[in-house]
């Protein structure tokens, strides 16, 4: 029975799948996409909130395995596939513990500051509500703090957010980097270390495997 990832083309449900494609899944075979409705609200809508309380996209299915939170499905498929394809969980303790603290501060740290402009820029306008630029403003400069921790950080010579290997932690961090990169590189201007790193983990071909699932073509949600 394939693995069913409802959800669509957002930075969220990037990273929930990314890890099947580290692990070198046969997703075509083992992977079913659902395309859930943003633009008429189909996430709010009874159909899809008996699935995920909150109204919120991705939702993952495995068998009787069901789980929503995109961090919680990348975990699950980690460890899922642990051993097969990019070790992102590490190969150690002590690998694992810094691989644990760095996905700590993507959520603690570097998701509060990026997640609400990204809301402001693009869903405040599909949702037809007001701009919040105060909110834009204020994260944005919270941002640039945690850039400058994460440059001082990657200038001591570690090529990925956790040490020399790729890991869960970066990512964690690839989709929201990734529009970094695309929407305000100038967070990357004078930063050379983050912004080889950022260049390091969006160009991986796992990433561009997710950037091209078809989301227009998957299965619709009923």
């Amino acid at each position: 029975m394939a693995m069913i990832l409802y959800g669509g083309p957002t930075p969220n449900v990037i990273r929930s799948i990314l890890p099947l494609f580290e692990a070198e899944v046969d997703t075509e075979n083992e992977l079913k996409l659902v395309r859930v409705a943003l633009q008429t609200a189909q996430h709010r809508q009874p159909i899809y909130t008996t699935k995920q309380p909150f109204g919120q996209i991705p939702f993952f299915e495995d068998g009787d395995v069901k789980i929503f939170e995109s961090r919680a499905i990348a975990r699950y498929i980690a460890e899922k596939y642990e051993g097969q394809g990019t070790p992102l969980l590490g190969k150690s303790l002590k690998e694992r513990a810094i691989i644990y603290q760095w996905i700590e501060s993507e959520g603690q740290n570097f998701h509060p500051c990026v997640g609400p402009v990204v809301r402001e820029m693009f869903v405040a306008p599909r949702e037809k509500r007001p701009v919040n630029e105060e909110v834009i403003s204020t994260c944005l400069a919270k941002l640039n703090n945690v850039l400058n921790v994460y440059e001082a950080h990657l200038a001591k010579g570690s090529k990925f957010i956790a040490g020399e290997s790729f890991s869960l932690a970066d990512a964690f961090h690839t989709p929201y980097m990734n529009w970094v990169k695309n929407v305000k590189p100038e967070l990357l201007e004078n930063r050379p270390h983050v912004s080889a790193w950022v260049e390091a983990i969006t160009s991986r071909p796992a990433f561009q495997k997710c950037l091209q699932l078809d989301w227009e073509n998957a299965a619709a949600l009923e």
